[in-house]
């Protein structure tokens, strides 16, 4: 491109600097659209454009997408767009400000002639109609490019994002067609909806139901949002909800019977009239006296866990009556409304027990206490959380690190007595006093030592029975006063954390995963967690199954979880595959393949053979062309041979070809091993 190509009124020229591969416009650096969250990762501020093209490189980011030192135009009235010799580009809105650099479009197209501004995120040229996003340009098609114009008349609070344009053959919403310009429209109250023809729309769709099918509505005409997620027809109440959070499927549906007169929309979640109360996922309430979100006051704390001051609010989840407590629409079993109130951070109470969320603690109410503790010089706050029996979850099982902890809050609280802080406090000093020898430490082994106490990492631990504590394997120790977790992710600061008050004598293990304490069985899925009971499991009758299975008299397991589907008594278990008469699981799902029982084998724990057929590793299948299934065999864990090639299995991948030499080889690096 030369300079006469370009016009002067539109384009003016721009001096890049370049580094290297990398351009920057006024010392930010324009990176490829492509891979824009990539150059997040330079941490941009304070650093030369030098300094950020030298990492930029370093690092093999994706160089700036114009040509190298060649001339550069940028548009006059839209300063986001660029040109060179041979495209346009596109500067997406936000980067510069959010993340410091420029992420860079290069566009399919180039604009023509003269770009006019329309105003809401429209131009054109002399060819076409666009519409300006934050990631990308709309080229409008099938458009009267020159009779576009805002379709009127148009409410004070319209956006880009809600503006509805028209060519006097169809209607626009940011840049793509949503209606016929013979069609009756017309904007609500609320810029996301707009009625079309006698029906709601949000966006380009329809309102729905959760099944996907359009949702009557008597007064379309009518329709309008009374506040967030709330609206109304005149007859009825419209809301809008949603299955998931970060994935969301929007859906709608109707109230048919609330009493529009005095209903109220509480927030996002929660509206009432003068009988119930409403949640957004379809739960109704009938309440007592008067519904209202909690009152939350959320303290503020000094370097000590004393409060300062508090910010109130009303909380988005909880709602109160003058009898009960709802959480997420649900009421909670046994709290009592008038006398619920906030303690700080998830934290609650009413005058018979204490909450964390919904969920009812195992404290002593009245000694429950919830502070946060700042440490000098350090970038982290404790959060302090407890009753006079111990910190929250310790179940009496406590240690010098915890006392540390503790020790500026009850320092700074000596109106608070005979806590667990208290009793540790002047057992040491009764020692300190006896100067009793000290008895040998023996080292058992996980990071415990045995002697007075039970010594985890050189801390002692209060509340371990030294006399009877044992490792239970790699995760798990017990002693007269339970089973516990052995807190491998913080070793310098937790404790054993107790999962069952039985006897490490009645402890047994099934497999790595399935154990008792003598009364229940449970399931040690994650071994960070505790392991959890398996409620309904009959113990005289449970066996393991090994790699996640299980049965006992009434049901199958896969890693804890009953699988309702098969029947103890016609299922058999091999490998990581279960299966009956008609339904194969692996790693307790259902398999979609059809087989009859008799030509199963698992010729490999991870392995499922049907006959001559198929073969599957996992859940996935496996080429029976490739592979000679009536001469496969496994000639270890690692490897398996037919009558023409030999394989080798790593694990998760399938069954990888290899020479029989690479197979000789690997076996004796395996018997060197």
């Amino acid at each position: 491109m030369t300079m006469p190509e370009v016009d002067a009124a539109q384009w003016e020229s721009l001096d890049l600097e370049w580094h290297g591969d990398f351009a920057f416009m006024d010392g930010a650096l324009l990176g490829d659209d492509s891979a824009r969250e990539a150059y997040i990762m330079l941490a941009l501020a304070g650093k030369l454009p030098s300094e950020i093209a030298q990492e930029a490189s370093s690092w093999r980011f994706p160089s700036s997408p114009l040509r190298a030192r060649q001339m550069v135009w940028r548009h006059r009235t839209h300063p986001g767009l660029l040109r060179d010799s041979q495209r346009d580009y596109y500067l997406l809105p936000h980067y510069l400000a959010r993340y410091g650099y420029h992420a860079v479009q290069a566009l399919p197209f180039r604009f023509n002639g003269t770009l006019e501004d329309l105003g809401y995120h429209y131009w054109r040229d002399q060819s076409c109609a666009y519409w300006f996003g934050d990631y990308s340009v709309t080229v409008m098609v099938d458009v009267k490019h020159q009779a576009l114009a805002l379709l009127g008349p148009a409410p004070a609070f319209v956006s880009a994002d809600c503006a509805l344009f028209s060519d006097g053959v169809n209607v626009f919403l940011s840049g793509k067609v949503t209606a016929s310009a013979h069609d009756r429209i017309r904007y609500t109250n609320h810029p996301d909806y707009r009625v079309i023809y006698g029906q709601v729309y949000r966006g380009y769709k329809r309102l729905h139901q959760k099944d996907g099918t359009p949702l009557p509505i008597a007064h379309p005409d009518g329709f309008r949002m009374l506040a967030q997620r709330w609206g109304t027809d005149g007859e009825s109440i419209i809301v809008q909800a949603q299955q998931g959070s970060s994935i969301a499927y929007e859906y709608f549906y109707r109230i048919d019977h609330a009493d529009l007169a005095t209903f109220t929309v509480l927030n996002e979640r929660y509206a009432k009239d003068g009988q119930r109360a409403y949640y957004l996922t379809g739960k109704s309430m009938r309440y007592v006296g008067d519904f209202q979100l909690l009152k939350c006051r959320q303290p503020e704390f000094d370097e000590a866990g004393r409060v300062v001051s508090a910010r109130e609010f009303q909380h988005e989840y909880i709602a109160v009556d003058d009898q009960f407590v709802y959480a997420a629409g649900t009421r909670v079993r046994g709290a009592h409304g008038p006398s619920f109130q906030h303690l700080g951070f998830d934290y609650y109470r009413d005058h018979q027990r204490a909450y964390y969320r919904n969920k009812p603690l195992h404290v002593d109410v009245d000694s429950f206490v919830v502070a946060l503790v700042h440490h000098a010089g350090a970038d982290y706050s404790s959060r302090l959380v407890g009753d006079r029996n111990g910190p929250l979850g310790s179940d009496g099982v406590l240690d010098k690190v915890m006392q540390q902890r503790w020790a500026p809050f009850f320092e700074a609280h000596p109106q608070l007595t005979d806590y667990w802080w208290h009793r540790l406090q002047a057992q040491d000093e009764a020692q300190a006093a006896q100067q009793e020898e000290i008895p040998a430490r023996r080292v058992i082994g996980s990071g415990f030592e045995l002697g007075r106490h039970v010594y985890f990492h050189g801390r002692p631990i209060t509340g371990l029975d030294a006399a009877s504590f044992k490792l239970l394997g790699e995760h798990l120790c017990g002693d007269v006063n339970g089973l516990y977790l052995i807190p491998y992710h913080e070793v310098d600061r937790a404790v054993p954390e107790r999962f069952s008050t039985e006897s490490v004598e009645h402890f047994s293990a099934f497999d790595s995963i399935y154990l008792s304490d003598g009364k229940k069985v449970y399931c040690h899925r994650i071994f960070y967690h505790c392991p959890e009971p398996i409620s309904k499991a009959d113990l005289a009758t449970f066996v393991s199954c090994g790699y996640g299975w299980a049965k006992d008299s009434r049901a199958v397991y896969y890693r804890g979880q009953a699988k309702k589907s098969l029947v103890p008594e016609n299922t058999r278990i091999l490998g990581i595959y279960a299966f009956n008469s008609t339904l194969m699981m692996s790693d307790g799902k259902p398999l979609a393949v059809e087989f009859s029982p008799e030509e199963v084998s698992v010729p490999h724990p991870h392995f499922l053979q049907l006959g001559t057929r198929k073969l599957f590793c996992g859940r996935s299948p496996l080429s029976a062309k490739r592979i000679d299934l009536a001469t496969l065999a496994f000639l270890d864990d690692r490897h398996a041979r037919d009558k023409h090639r030999f394989y080798r299995y790593d694990g998760h991948a399938g069954l990888t070809e290899v020479s029989e030499e690479d197979y000789r080889e690997g076996l004796a690096k395996q018997s060197v091993s």
